[in-house]
């Protein structure tokens, strides 16, 4: 295939030999994909700036149908450092990078969340991290198709991951974990772009990163770092 001139994100990357790396990258056009670079660890004035984690660049992609795409150059043009000032930050950046892999389909493009990622590196540096992930937890969701049904409003007080909806005083209908009015509240603040407290974003937050887990089938290692060790399915309605 002929190569591919795109902006990316480096989501990960790996130690492959002594002068190689692979790396899973968001780009703009062409979605998540895998790239091995041959020659990225060398002072190679095809990869300048060094392939390095959370960093916005210009990627040379060779797409292919199955296995690693070869990643031929990578022009930095941001590194976002000014998100990793505090450790809080830093777990939050972590997690936000690791949300598309979990969330979207590889292969597939995605700019609109590539936008909404970008901004989020952007909005880190300038605010304190819980509405900015909470914000990009809703976004990402709606995006992929999982937008949270929250039509009852902040009078709720439970929340069906089955059905993405939140529930007001309903039993023995599937499972609903228990939530609290402010987390209800914030919920619905997420969806009309109001505004969100700190305390009460860090709850929507936490609730709508365990509804991706349950929508992934797995656990993000970005995750217990940033919002704990609370399950929100140990408090369930019976």
């Amino acid at each position: 295939m002929d190569p591919v001139v795109d902006e990316a994100v480096c989501l990960r990357q790996w130690d492959y030999s002594e002068t190689s790396q692979t790396a899973a990258m968001f780009t703009r056009t062409l979605g998540i994909v895998r790239v091995l670079g041959k020659g990225t660890k060398r002072n190679d004035p095809r990869f300048s700036g060094g392939l390095e984690v959370g960093t916005l660049g210009e990627a040379v992609v060779h797409p292919k149908e199955s296995g690693l795409a070869t990643l031929a150059g990578w022009d930095l043009l941001r590194t976002f450092r000014g998100a990793r000032r505090t450790l809080g930050s830093h777990y939050a950046v972590m997690f936000a990078l690791d949300l598309p892999r979990h969330l979207l389909s590889e292969h597939e493009p995605h700019p609109e969340a590539f936008d909404g990622l970008v901004s989020t590196l952007d909005n880190l540096e300038e605010h304190g991290w819980r509405p900015v992930i909470a914000r990009w937890l809703w976004r990402l969701l709606d995006l992929a198709g999982y937008r949270p049904d929250v039509s009852l409003g902040p009078d709720s007080d439970g929340f069906s991951p089955e059905l993405g909806l939140v529930r007001s005083g309903e039993r023995g209908v599937g499972v609903s974990w228990a939530i609290q009015q402010g987390t209800a509240e914030a919920l619905v603040g997420l969806a009309t772009g109001g505004v969100v407290s700190d305390e009460d974003a860090e709850r929507a937050g936490r609730l709508l990163a365990w509804y991706a887990c349950e929508i992934a089938g797995r656990e993000p290692p970005t995750m217990q770092p940033l919002y704990g060790r609370y399950n929100p399915a140990a408090v369930l309605h019976a």
